[in-house]
This record gives C-alpha cells, sequence and structure tokens, in this order.
C-alpha cells in the first residue's frame, strides 16, 4: 500500500520569562493513507488479473500483458512488473470515469470500486448492459446490480471459476463486505 508522510506546520505557542508568546514551528510528519476501498479493488484486480511479464493470448481471446493490459505495451511483448503496476493505476482512473459517466444514480466508494473493477476487465459494453437496461442501476434498482453482475462469468464460450470468484469480490466490494484480510481469499 502506498502511503504518504507530509510535513504540516503546527504553531505551538512557547512563553518566554517576559510572559510573550513565542511561536514555534515544529514539523510534525502526518500519515496519510489512501482510500482503503480503492485499495482493496485494486489488489483483487492485481489478484484475478495476475500479473504476466510476457505478452498472451488470454481466454477471451485477447491479446494481454502486465496485469490485463490489451493496449499499446503489448506490441513491447515484455513489461516489468513496476511498469504493468503503473499502467493498471492508470488504466483503472480512466475506467472510474467510464463508470462515472455512464451511471447516472449515486454511488458510494464501495460500489464505484467494484463497478470499476468490473468494467475493467468486462469493458464498457458491458458495464452498460449492466445499468442501463429498463429497471437496472440507472433507474434507481441498485439490487439489479447483485442479480446481473454474477452472469458475467463467461470467457471463451465457457463458465470461468475465476469470472466467478471475481464477480464474487466485486459484489462483496459492492456491499461493502470485503473482509481487509482475506479479501482475496475467496474460493
Amino acid at each position: 500500500m502506498k502511503t504518504l508522510i507530509l510535513m504540516t506546520t503546527i504553531f505551538t505557542p512557547f512563553f518566554t520569562e517576559s510572559i510573550e508568546p513565542v511561536l514555534v514551528k515544529p514539523n510534525k510528519p502526518v500519515l496519510v493513507k489512501p482510500k482503503v476501498v480503492w485499495y482493496d479493488m485494486v489488489q483483487g484486480v492485481k489478484h484475478f488479473e495476475g500479473f504476466r511479464a510476457h505478452a498472451y493470448t488470454c481466454c477471451g481471446g485477447k491479446r494481454t500483458i502486465g496485469y490485463g493490459h490489451t493496449g499499446k505495451a503489448v506490441a513491447k511483448g515484455v513489461i516489468s512488473k513496476q511498469e504493468a503496476t503503473n499502467l493498471l493505476e492508470e488504466e483503472l482512473h480512466k475506467t472510474k470515469k467510464v463508470v462515472l459517466s455512464i451511471v447516472k444514480v449515486p454511488l458510494t466508494d464501495y460500489q464505484l470500486a467494484a463497478l470499476t473493477s468490473f468494467t475493467y476487465n468486462c469493458g464498457r459494453g458491458a458495464l452498460y448492459q449492466l445499468v442501463s437496461q429498463e429497471g437496472r442501476l440507472n433507474d434507481g434498482n441498485y439490487d439489479s446490480v447483485a442479480e446481473v453482475l454474477p452472469q458475467y462469468r463467461i470467457a471463451g464460450g465457457k463458465v470461468r471459476r475465476g469470472l466467478v470468484r471475481r464477480r464474487a469480490f466485486e459484489l462483496a466490494l459492492w456491499n461493502n463486505s470485503v473482509e481487509h484480510d482475506n479479501s482475496l481469499a475467496m474460493n
């Protein structure tokens, strides 16, 4: 988990013998942690995508590299783990913007993270289908996500155990019920 330490300046009154306040500026580090839900989502995506340094064809038939990247970096043929992580984080932020542009109802951070993971895996068209058909999320039916999301478990014409587990993880995010220590140990 990436953390930042920010230095803050706090003015503390300090009295000298003349009883006049003197301001002392101690630098006190403040630990700033990223949102746990976003961290959980990124770790989940990394887990389910798996890291591959060399380009390969996934079970869905797409050329892939790193943590599920299907874009320009595939042409390189090889990628480092750090490059793949940076690329994943950049893509997830873009994917989050896609989710926010398609979903028309308010979302919690957990719901946004769940739909971001889903969209990264299944694409914009699948998200649109998930939320925009009549009686679904964009009509205010939040329960429809739990009903429809698990159906996205087929790749290459077969039900994939990994996709079943990934949808369960995303539903746990959606419901704010991810166990932080064992969130990826779902069978």
